[in-house]
């Protein structure tokens, strides 16, 4: 692998040199440790929660414990290994805690070095092990706008594929059109139905689809609503007829709610659907775009659902991302891939029928240790059986998306695939995974990963696709977009009104983006606009206008003649203030920190990172203790050239998350 200035700091980050120092002090005694053992060290070092005993801690009794180690000689040896490192001033012993204090010096002297050489790419420390890896995000429903929910799965997604790449991996980004399944039946059916068009002049087509959907399936709801109240009067099943009325009543009120909205429309959608059946037509429709049975249905379909797609690309283009391949759920269906999935499935050990249909007994994958291990299962977790088609003889999108996963594979050459789908699909993701293994498809069902994530609410808004409840992500980045308009106006008056306009729609989109991946993947999350556009602390306007901040600082040096001479910095004053100190450690571990969020895919460890950076650099501005007033010469370069490289890290670091920095507010 070519030199790399950025390894070299990676190597010397807090993290590595302890674990490294313990993990020798083991084997000296005697102990044999594997690769993960040795990454399990390495998490379990910390900041030392008081100065006075060093920088960083680790625990040490532990892995005494563990390895049946002299605990006496484990700090001894540890301690020896660490003072070799010109980067460690002291290595003590506090209690059971092996702890370090860093010598700034040398950590600038190293930070400064790979700044300078590498600038912008400060950090991205390339992996020894590249893949090819295939990220599914996104693939919302093609039936109504892109909302909040969605918007954390393309932000995530997103920014999981710019880790990657930055790692040093080959990352192809997909989008699943799911054009198959029932919503965009309904759609379809009041579309055609209605024999509708192109949405009107001004509008954007999703939201027009997505009130077409709304309009058809509240619609078609209360048809079937009336049916079903008809036969529980003639049966006198009184309870149940005055509970479904109930229902009957909430949908009429979503039906006056949605004339409102757009009165001719909805007139034109209601007179078409007059009379007719839409359950049995709509599950008609269903069979006759998977079969094919009608060029113009099929024709049709594909024109609404790229309607939708064609707003989609749009709003996802605001956030900064673009898709490398989308991929139509119905093409799979129309090849050969999924009756060869069936087939397979009938010839398979694991066949079974369950309810009346052909089905996958999943079941007894499970007592494979490998397989639990990999997908995370315990072997007394119970999987029911997987039905792969219906009795009509219409596959399910489970069945298909076994096929889609095959051609992820396949297509790229991917050694992993990674879909980033809701965890409420949990179940769903396990039994692709499992039915890949049964058929025999096992490398695919190993490294297959479901990246899940919790939902995203907002405060007070209870939303419905089928109803057309919902804030559309377009509404909440225009919202994002006005709010850091008034601020940018409030804070950079005698701006140009195109700059204005131009920052704003940056740090307004920033902030959703920021936001939206601040929260680790796993955890649910409320999304408040106003902690979104707080300029003050831990959000992506307080971190660009940190960087627009350095930049600042070097703007002005330029116009005062003054030059960032590296070769004459003193970098004795990196330990002269405690701020500056504390700059140059947390830009020490920035590569540790994006190899770390990149390998374990957790892009929130970087916004941690990001707001506790911009946090010191604030105080330290705000200190007094001027870069460009400074009138020792080495140590004004030195703080400049801690500014530059604060403002690289930022900068770097805001891309990785898709935000691209400003350099004034």
């Amino acid at each position: 692998m070519p030199d790399q200035p950025s390894r070299r700091v990676y190597e010397a980050a807090p993290q590595r040199l302890l674990a490294r120092a313990v993990a020798e002090a083991l084997e000296r005694q005697g102990a044999s440790l594997s690769e993960e053992e040795r990454r399990q060290i390495e998490y379990t070092v910390a900041e030392s929660p008081n100065p006075e005993l060093g920088d960083y801690g680790i625990p040490l009794a532990r892995y005494a414990r563990r390895y049946r180690a002299d605990i006496s000689r484990l700090f001894e040896d540890a301690s020896s290994i660490l003072a070799e490192e010109p980067i460690v001033s002291e290595a003590k012993r506090a209690g059971a805690y092996l702890n370090i204090t860093l010598n700034a010096v040398e950590a600038a002297r190293l930070v400064f070095d790979a700044a300078r050489r590498e600038g912008f790419g400060y950090g991205r420390v390339k992996t020894d092990k590249p893949m090819r890896i295939v990220v599914e995000h996104t693939s919302a429903n093609p039936v109504h706008p892109l909302h909040i929910g969605h918007a954390r799965n393309a932000s995530l997604g997103d920014t999981l594929a710019r880790l990657l790449r930055a790692r040093g991996h080959v990352v192809q980004t997909r989008f699943y059109i799911n054009d198959m399944g029932r919503q965009v039946a309904v759609l379809a059916y009041g579309y055609i139905a209605a024999g509708l068009g192109e949405p009107p002049e001004g509008v954007k087509p999703d939201h027009w689809i997505g009130l077409v959907y709304a309009i058809t399936h509240t619609l078609a709801d209360i048809e079937e609503l009336k049916k079903r109240l008809e036969r529980l009067r003639k049966e006198e099943r009184y309870e149940e007829y005055r509970q479904l009325l109930r229902e009957l009543d909430e949908l009429v009120a979503d039906a006056s709610r949605l004339r409102e909205r757009d009165p001719a429309l909805f007139e034109r959608i209601a007179k078409a659907l007059q009379g007719r059946n839409p359950e049995e037509e709509i599950s008609r429709l269903m069979q006759d775009y998977e079969y094919r049975r009608g060029p113009e249905k099929v024709e049709k379909i594909r024109r609404v659902v790229n309607l939708c797609l064609q707003g989609f690309r749009e709003t996802l283009g605001r956030l900064g991302i673009v898709i490398d391949k989308w991929d139509w759920e119905s093409e799979l269906a129309w090849t050969s891939m999924v009756s060869k999935i069936l087939e397979q499935a009938r010839r398979s050990p694991y066949a079974t029928v369950h309810k009346g249909a052909l089905a996958l007994d999943l079941q007894p994958l499970l007592k494979d240790p490998v397989v639990r291990k990999h997908l995370g299962v315990p072997e007394s977790y119970e999987v029911p059986p997987l039905i792969l088609q219906r009795s009509d003889g219409t596959t399910l999108y489970t069945t298909r998306d076994i096929a889609y996963s095959i051609k992820k594979f396949r297509e790229f050459n991917a050694g992993k695939v990674f879909n980033v789908i809701a965890a409420e699909q949990r179940l769903e993701q396990l039994q692709v995974r499992l039915a890949l293994i049964a058929l025999g498809y096992r490398r695919e069902g190993l490294n297959m990963i479901h990246y899940a994530y919790e939902m995203v609410n907002l405060p007070g808004q209870k939303m419905s696709g089928r109803r057309g409840r919902y804030i559309t992500l377009d509404e909440l980045l225009d919202q994002a977009v006005e709010m850091a308009r008034r601020e940018v106006e409030k804070r950079s008056p005698d701006l140009p009104e195109d700059e204005k306009k131009r920052i704003a729609e940056a740090v307004g989109t920033a902030a959703v983006r920021y936001t939206l991946v601040s929260v680790s993947a796993s955890k649910p999350m409320t999304f408040s606009i106003e902690e979104a556009l707080n300029f003050e602390r831990n959000s992506a306007p307080y971190v660009l206008y940190t960087h627009a901040r350095a930049s600042s600082i070097l703007a002005k040096a330029r116009e005062r003649g003054i030059s960032l001479d590296w070769d004459s910095i003193d970098y004795t004053a990196a330990e002269e203030n405690q701020l500056r100190r504390s700059l140059v450690l947390q830009a020490l571990i920035y590569p540790y920190i994006f190899a770390k969020a990149a390998d374990e895919q957790r892009p929130e460890l970087i916004v941690a990172y990001l707001n506790r950076l911009a946090d010191t650099f604030n105080k330290w501005y705000t200190s007094g203790d001027s870069a460009v007033n400074e009138p020792d010469p080495g140590k004004r370069v030195f703080k400049l050239a801690l500014v530059y490289t604060v403002k690289q890290i930022l900068a770097n670091a805001l891309d990785l998350l898709g935000i691209k920095a400003v350099e004034r507010m």
